[in-house]
């Protein structure tokens, strides 16, 4: 009914291969049937996946100082190599994006919007959070991890900032027009 669309398929890799098969007509052909048997136009649909395929010899490769985009081909030829996707799927996109691994300047960016946002949300409730480099740095040394990118330190910022400012203002300890500094 609507065809101009994007429809984004994240962590594609982890899809089962049926659906990946599926893919393979769609990219293909433009069409696929739906549960009721109707045909359906995917002619003018843009599809981006994500994948995570690749990411241990990305990281070596990074590690060692080579460059991704020369890399592209031994890359996707591993990523065959090791059943994760056909080439004929992989042939069938326009191109294929590498992403460099996130660095100690990006995840501090990161860890700052997010800091932003829990200081926008306290804000709200009266109380000033301020938002330091050596936090920060603390913050990325903890909450860096390889594999995962940046979810780690979402997830250190819930348990090691957000937590202890919400036991303060249940205890009572911070209260409206206080200023905090996270440690």
């Amino acid at each position: 009914e609507h065809p101009y669309r994007v429809l984004l398929l994240d962590e594609f890799e982890k899809s089962d291969l049926a659906l990946r098969d599926l893919f393979l007509q769609i990219l293909d052909e433009g069409f696929f049937s739906d549960a009721r048997g109707e045909r359906v136009n995917a002619r003018h649909l843009i599809i981006i996946a994500t994948s995570n395929a690749g990411a241990p010899l990305i990281w070596d490769m990074v590690k060692a100082g080579r460059r991704l985009f020369e890399e592209e081909r031994t890359i996707i030829d591993a990523i065959i190599k090791q059943g994760i996707f056909k080439p004929e799927l992989i042939n069938r996109f326009d191109a294929v994006i590498l992403f460099n691994p996130l660095g100690a300047g990006e995840l501090r960016s990161v860890a700052k919007l997010m800091l932003e946002a829990l200081a926008i949300r306290l804000k709200a409730k009266g109380i000033i959070m301020t938002i330091t480099y050596p936090l920060l740095d603390r913050l990325v040394a903890k909450g860096t991890d390889q594999q995962f990118g940046a979810r780690p330190l979402r997830r250190l910022i819930e348990s090691s900032v957000e937590q202890p400012i919400a036991d303060k203002m249940i205890s009572g300890e911070l209260k409206n027009g206080q200023t905090i500094e996270p440690v």
